[in-house]
């Protein structure tokens, strides 16, 4: 991954919102086929473990309250280090948002790549989903990463008005197209408000996990997920 840390909120979000969509800026980014310096590998590695340590420090004690010093320990870097690739503390917390939307992005799309109809896509998204549904420190990261949107006014501004210049003309065609078109009736709802709001749902049930696990465990909380699945992602009926 480029060293290149200018990575805005509207780009981060970008990411998450389309991981369903190609990628060219994804396949570009992996098709370099120079081989890297010793310094660049070192550069990369040391980025690596910093992510990683910020993913730790972050779901555990929240954005706010991460502190850099404690992020470079626990990487085994200097805090020096941390400023070496990154400009501040929301541009690591950016970089590591936008570096995992875009790893599940490119497993969707390995994923994807065996189906060879609308039904395999959708049985498809449906495993990924319910894989997702156990994997909280994603699901605590985006939370945190929408807190921190929601927290700042003028992030979330810019975030609302770039929208309808990056996203598809038609980002429900998009998703219809890969899906099969949604239910039809009053009670129906698009296959754009299908795909956000059950990653949204399934974030709250994770952090709901955490709050009661004895209600809720790693199986319960799948079979509830997979019901949420099913319910949202109601095929329309085939034609006679």
């Amino acid at each position: 991954m480029s060293t290149d840390s200018s990575l805005t909120i509207e780009q981060a979000e970008f990411d998450l919102r389309v991981y369903l969509l190609p990628s060219a800026t994804m396949e570009a980014r992996t098709m370099s086929s120079r081989k890297p310096t010793k310094h660049e590998l070192k550069t990369q590695e040391t980025r690596e473990l910093l992510l990683r340590a910020a993913e730790q420090i972050i779901v555990r004690d929240g954005y706010e309250n991460a502190e850099l010093g404690e992020i470079a320990k626990l990487a085994g870097r200097t805090k020096g280090a941390i400023y070496a690739q990154f400009k501040s503390k929301e541009d690591v917390f950016l970089a590591l948002v936008q570096e995992n939307a875009l790893r599940r992005r490119a497993m969707m799309q390995r994923m994807l790549e065996a189906s060879a109809s609308i039904e395999g896509n959708l049985a498809t998204l449906r495993k990924y989903f319910l894989e997702f549904a156990t994997d909280d420190i994603w699901g605590f990261l985006l939370l945190e990463f929408k807190l921190y949107t929601v927290r700042h006014p003028d992030s979330l501004a810019r975030l609302r008005g770039i929208y309808e210049g990056i996203l598809p003309a038609n980002e429900d065609a998009a998703y219809s197209a890969l899906l099969g078109p949604a239910a039809k009736g009053k009670a129906s709802i698009s296959r754009a408000v299908a795909v956000h709001s059950a990653f949204a749902m399934l974030t709250a049930l994770q952090l709901e996990s955490k709050f009661d696990p004895k209600l809720l465990g790693a199986e319960i909380v799948r079979k509830v997920a997979a019901k949420m699945f099913d319910a949202i992602f109601e095929k329309a009926p085939a034609r006679k």
